[in-house]
């Protein structure tokens, strides 16, 4: 594996998920880069994790709504860990909201699109023309099934998700002979997070749902992000890699 002097940037590299990518990112040998939104305080503690480990790491504030601080941000990544080598999608909208299509308002519809797929679109216009010049980059995005399975009651959800896969091979086709690779993660159910929210009972349900009979661990995950930032995932490109347990399975 081909990562000791990498830098990795991870977007909402402060939550459950994000901060289980920052964490196997830095044992495998990246310099890690933990962006956050508003829990610049967490992502601290992440990047401080990482420091103890005898490892390089920077904790910043972000809103990858924003091309005017992605700009900045990555700039201060930059001068204090290198050219960002490994892009790490992991932000998304804090609430996964649960309204029909008819009661969707339009300005929540506008924000979740703005950091779901407006977002990712920013960290990758900017990260994307140096990985190129240097003739290596990996680009990982966080999707989930419901961009590829819908979900009722979650209309912008499943809407940013669905074209995360499709700006992901997009991308993967405009730079593939430039040495940089682009795939997306598309999650099924993780212990954590939104899970915990649902009643212990719908919890039961939806495990049983999925073909292995439970929720994947964020470890689980991240060790799939680690693979596709290695050099051994080189030939890996335009890929909507399904992480789910077998959710969309027949089940009896």
């Amino acid at each position: 594996m081909v990562s000791a002097g990498k830098v990795a940037l991870v977007t909402g590299g402060s939550g459950g998920l994000g901060s289980v990518h920052c964490l196997s990112l830095a044992v495998a040998g990246y310099k890690v880069a933990v962006a956050a939104h508003s829990q610049l305080e967490k992502a601290q503690e992440i990047a401080d994790k990482i420091i103890k480990m005898g490892k390089q790491a920077v904790a910043i504030k972000m809103d990858v709504s924003k091309p005017e601080e992605v700009e900045a941000n990555i700039s201060e990544v930059e001068k204090a860990l290198g050219p960002v080598d490994v892009l790490v999608n992991n932000a998304a909208a804090g609430i996964v909201r649960a309204v029909t299509i008819t009661r969707m308002k339009l300005e929540d519809w506008a924000h979740d699109l703005n950091v779901n797929l407006t977002g990712p679109f920013n960290t990758i216009k900017r990260c994307l023309p140096g990985m190129m010049e240097r003739g290596w980059g990996r680009i990982i995005n966080i999707s989930s099934i419901a961009g590829t399975m819908g979900g009722a009651g979650q209309c912008s959800y499943a809407a940013t998700k669905a074209g995360l896969i499709g700006l992901t091979k997009t991308v993967a086709l405009e730079s593939a002979r430039k040495g940089v690779t682009c795939n997306a993660l598309v999650l099924g159910i993780v212990d954590g997070g939104a899970f915990h929210t649902v009643a212990p009972e719908f919890q039961e349900r939806i495990a049983k749902s999925i073909a292995i009979r439970r929720p994947g661990t964020p470890q689980e995950i991240s060790n799939l992000v680690v693979f596709l930032a290695s050099e051994e995932s080189s030939y890996v490109t335009g890929e909507a890699i399904e992480v789910s347990g077998g959710a969309g399975l027949f089940i009896f």
